[in-house]
């Protein structure tokens, strides 16, 4: 009978292994976390701040020939709320002749209503006035939409970047990319400029949320993924309650503009200091530079990993290499080509994609639209950001112990529910608590999902694919700005349409494997491993047992 020292001796080490030894929170962890957490705080608030560039401003028409301000009591019509209307007025009389006197009661027809043809401003801290966009909010919609429109060319284009050059380049040229038209939009000379800016801005700089994430994911074994996720959700609503607490405070867009983005300039430097991930080298054959990552990180922690472990590990690396070379070979297909003729990856992108674009609607559509809600905007939207919070706890808490799928599809269902019954809960706190408890399954969902799609994808192509995931979801996110516009026909329209979506994505996930502890796939075939029920790898625990190498 062999002996369990036997035993465990002749198991294969594997990365894991050596990430244990290392330790979850050693220096060199916590540094490089930390310099991965700085931009996806930026991208926090630069996710946000689209929306108070833009935001709706308190004016009236300009009645002409009078400056007056009694003259809107008479000149213009109120409305039930008792304010005077943003965009019509009533005509003068035609036949008033004999007086000057263009201040009276009597020289306007209230029977007649025009649209004005200016407008008198009492706030200042947005484009609506300082570009007289005044009763155009198709124009200043149309800021979110060009906005979220950007990440159609930034996600694949970041995504490629990642996987051909390396995860730190696409984070430092996206992180970059987002200060330097950032800075220059605070700049703009008139609309026509900052829209096109605020388009240029994400469309090369939006992929960094996604290379931050993906190359934190590859450097923490399978027990820390949850963790660094709830890292980075906290970071993001960080980023998005500080840029409205700062557009709150200092009451400019272009001051807003030049403090939040001149600092991603300055991640520059990460090409000097951040560590690019040891999975990566491994996946382009470069194991020596993916072992010296690994050593690097022993000497900075200060502890000991035995030699042989990184030459086991480097052995079998090469045989992965060799294998998927193999396969191939034998298919007569690159690798490319085998991942992309896969029926398996396209029903994945497919179901990744809606449940994405299913979110991001959902998601910016109830953080927008909060804005629009009574009270004070900022407020609104603080809370509805906060909201966050607890559940991303409850993400902590609940994908380990419950699994990523049952968590997910509860959190869309739920989402769904409570906002097709929204439309019949009464006014006040009921309703907000409504509003508030879909943020919280929709941001539960969501965030989730982030996890969920990284793991059933394999390590070659993994930026790729979640890239093109994000950018098909970003439908969702690009379509969301101008939902308000609905509750002009339909005050739960909106609403309404979030809990449809949400429910139909409840049901979808299901179809997708379980991938609750077991390790990321390496190529196509553990893929498809995923699918056959107790044939997947199985997880790699804290003492290291599985005999595989994750990359």
């Amino acid at each position: 009978m062999v002996n369990k020292m036997d035993m465990e001796k002749n198991k294969e080490v594997t990365v894991d292994d050596i990430l244990h030894i290392l330790g979850p929170f050693g220096k060199f962890n916590i540094l490089n976390t930390i310099l991965i957490l700085f931009p996806v705080l930026l991208a926090g608030m630069y996710s946000s701040v689209y929306n108070f560039e833009a935001m709706d401003l308190k004016y009236r028409c300009t009645v002409p020939d009078c400056s007056d301000p009694s003259i809107v009591n008479y000149s213009i019509p109120h409305g039930k709320d008792g304010e005077p209307s943003k965009c019509r007025r009533y005509a003068p009389f035609t036949n008033v002749t004999g007086t000057n006197d263009t201040c009276s009661p009597h020289y306007y027809d209230t029977s007649t209503e025009i649209e004005c043809d200016s407008y008198v401003y009492f706030e200042e801290h947005s484009i609506v006035k300082e570009f007289n966009l005044g009763c155009q909010d198709w124009k200043r919609s149309l800021v979110g939409t060009v906005h979220n429109a950007g990440f159609f060319i930034s996600i694949p284009l970041t995504g490629l970047i990642s996987d051909k050059f390396g995860r730190r380049l696409a984070v430092v040229f996206a992180s970059v990319a987002n200060g330097v038209f950032g800075v220059i939009r605070a700049f703009s000379l008139n609309y026509e400029m900052f829209i096109v800016l605020e388009f240029l801005e994400p469309a090369l700089g939006g992929g960094v949320y996604t290379a931050c994430f993906v190359l934190a994911m590859e450097l923490v074994g399978p027990k820390g993924r949850v963790f660094v996720s709830l890292l980075f959700n906290t970071m993001f609503i960080f980023g998005g309650v500080s840029v409205t607490m700062l557009s709150w405070w200092l009451q400019n867009w272009r001051y807003l503009l030049l403090i939040i983005y001149t600092p991603a300039i300055l991640t520059f430097f990460y090409i000097w200091v951040l560590t690019e991930s040891f999975r990566w080298f491994f996946s382009k054959g470069k194991f020596d530079e993916g072992i010296n990552v690994l050593k690097s990180s022993e000497k900075f922690n200060n502890v000991t990993v035995p030699k042989d472990h990184y030459d086991q590990v480097e052995k079998h690396a090469v045989r992965q290499r060799d294998a998927r070379k193999f396969e191939s070979l034998e298919s007569n297909q690159s690798s490319v080509k085998q991942i992309f003729l896969s029926g398996l990856i396209w029903k994945r992108l497919f179901i990744c994609s809606f449940l994405w674009t299913s979110s991001t609607l959902v998601y910016y559509g109830l953080s927008i639209n909060a804005i629009e809600l009574s009270g004070n905007s900022y407020l609104n939207y603080i809370v509805v950001i906060l909201i966050e919070a607890p559940a991303n706890v409850c993400k902590l808490i609940c994908l380990d112990r419950f699994g990523r799928k049952r968590v997910i599809a509860t959190a869309f269902v739920l989402t769904g529910v409570i906002l097709i019954t929204h439309r019949f809960v009464p006014g006040g706190n009921w309703a907000t608590a409504f509003y508030l408890g879909g943020k919280f399954f929709i941001t539960l969902a969501y965030n989730s999902l982030y996890i969920f799609a990284a793991e059933v994808f394999p390590t070659n192509y993994r930026t790729t694919l979640l890239a093109i995931c994000s950018t098909i979801g970003r439908i969702g996110s690009t379509i969301a700005p101008q939902t308000p516009l609905l509750s002009k026909y339909y005050v739960y329209l909106p609403t309404l349409l979030f809990g449809v979506m949400s429910a139909i994505s409840g049901l979808i996930v299901m179809t997708l494997p379980e991938t609750n502890n077991q390790e990321l796939p390496d190529s196509l075939k553990d893929a498809q491993a995923q699918d056959k029920r107790g044939t997947g790898k199985k997880s790699t625990d804290d003492k290291g047992t599985d005999n595989k190498t994750r990359l």
